[in-house]
């Protein structure tokens, strides 16, 4: 019998939020993370660990983020706490249905060094609108030493009037984490229960965590501690996401193709590139669209591979976004047939920011191609397009004053990261509040007519704030 996602399956089968992982045998320390849904297919990302949990009592990192160390190139990553060394070997993963029969296994793929003993299977020929279970599991030398299971849903089909539930956030910094378990954000999002996340920029910060990253492995050391994390990994056990990148998780603040940051050297930003879809799974492409039933097209747009740099002076040829990119935008846009339309961006469209930033739409540095994207939306767009973005350490809701366009900021990760607004500006803002949180949304139907709810959650999962939209079929 198929296995059809209902909101109470979807809840009963999320783990337990209580008690976190406890110590077991296996080799994926670092967790496990299914992305890129559609309603066919997904992909499972894995890394094969030495230890079955995290470091926790190596050398602790720095809370204060204005002293980030820099270590003596060559040190050894093992030695810190959250240090998840790697270990050579194999893995594979095996797919069943909701009720436990087996469809698929995928062969042993050997892992090592060369790509951080990460692993991500191509799933494909999955049904639409059903719950798997899959199960990753790990060998050295002839023999499973681990295992790893998990759920996630695939996308409904591209014409079926399915309820979504999706949550979104951003700006997680190590040193800002809740405790030692780490984000009470991710606890809220599973007494959410979305069918999928959005983990939408500064997944770490390369430049101002301590210690500040000036190698590849430093650099990978951020990710291994971030997401071995007791609360992300069991979360996302049972969500699956989407990610993207920003400066911080790219390289270093605000910055560009070819920039330099002498404080991080050796490391480069092209290294920082390669290095995110290796800890993320994903495929090559870094903008890309999925839709999620009748309902709802999300549109995941790349702020730092193609972008000019933040001093050159504004003018048309100066862009964020880079000429392929926006056209893909526009043509996919109104090629669209979903009900709603999320344009998912690191960064602001709309704002408002302050005046001493230089690295967005919103910002007067980048003010030709961010009126040219506005105006865009305004004319060709019929109030079912909305821009969501992450990047900035405060919620809000906003609507451009001139075109109207819709902007919700899903704010940071911890309430101690939250910071840095300009302060409440009326003719923008329907919502401001400097705290923690994310973004709850939530696509329901009514016969051929659909409702869009968006709502600020706290780090707790707590309504804080919400606006509804209908359209009629």
């Amino acid at each position: 019998m198929a296995f059809l996602i209902t909101r109470r399956n979807l809840i009963c089968s999320s783990a337990a939020l209580v008690p976190l992982r406890a110590a077991q045998p296996g080799h994926l320390a670092t967790g496990v993370k299914v992305g890129e849904v559609t309603h066919d297919a997904a992909r499972i990302w894995a890394r094969r660990t030495r230890d079955a949990l995290r470091r926790a009592d190596g050398a602790q990192a720095l809370r204060d983020t204005t002293r980030a160390r820099v270590l003596p190139l060559g040190s050894d990553t093992s030695a810190l706490e959250g240090s998840c060394p790697g270990d050579a070997g194999e893995m594979r993963a095996l797919l069943r249905d909701g009720n436990g029969k087996q469809l698929q296994q995928t062969a042993w793929a050997k892992v090592g060094a060369a790509s951080d003993y990460t692993h991500q299977f191509a799933l494909s020929k999955l049904q639409p609108g059903r719950l798997y279970r899959y199960s990753v599991e790990t060998r050295g030398s002839g023999r499973t030493d681990g295992s790893m299971n998990g759920t996630f849903q695939t996308a409904p089909a591209p014409d079926d009037a399915a309820s979504v539930n999706l949550a979104m956030m951003s700006c997680q910094k190590y040193s800002q984490r809740d405790d030692n378990d780490g984000f009470r954000l991710y606890d809220g999002i599973r007494r959410f229960a979305p069918n999928f996340y959005l983990s939408v920029g500064d997944n770490v910060y390369y430049d101002s965590d301590d210690p500040k990253v000036n190698h590849v492995s430093i650099a990978r050391h951020h990710w291994h501690r971030m997401y071995s994390l007791a609360r992300t990994a069991e979360c996302l056990r049972s969500v699956a996401g989407y990610w993207l990148k920003d400066d911080h998780d790219c390289y270093s603040d605000d910055c560009w193709p070819g920039m330099v940051n002498e404080t991080m050297n050796p490391f480069t930003f092209d290294e920082g590139l390669k290095i995110f879809p290796e800890q993320a799974p994903m495929g090559a492409r870094t903008y890309r669209s999925f839709q999620w039933g009748r309902g709802l097209e999300i549109f995941l747009m790349e702020g730092r591979d193609w972008r000019s740099s933040n001093r050159a002076p504004d003018g048309p040829a100066k862009s964020i976004w880079g000429v392929e990119q926006k056209r893909w935008l526009r043509d996919s846009l109104q090629a669209s047939k979903a009900h709603w339309k999320l344009i998912v961006n690191p960064t602001p469209m709309v704002g408002p920011d302050r005046v001493n930033k230089h690295d967005n739409l919103s910002n007067a540095d980048w003010a030709e191609e961010g009126n040219e994207l506005r105006s865009w939306i305004q004319k060709n767009t019929r109030g079912d397009t909305f821009v969501l973005c992450g990047d900035r350490h405060w919620q809000y809701h906003s609507i451009h004053p001139q075109t109207k366009v819709q902007e919700y900021g899903c704010g940071a990760a911890s309430d101690s990261h939250a910071s840095g607004t300009p302060g409440e500006n009326p003719a923008y803002h329907r919502f401001h509040r400097v705290k923690g949180g994310f973004l709850a949304l939530q696509v329901r139907w009514n016969g051929a007519s659909s409702q869009l709810v968006i709502e600020h959650r706290d780090v707790d999962g707590n309504r804080v704030y919400g606006q509804t939209y209908d359209r009629k079929g």
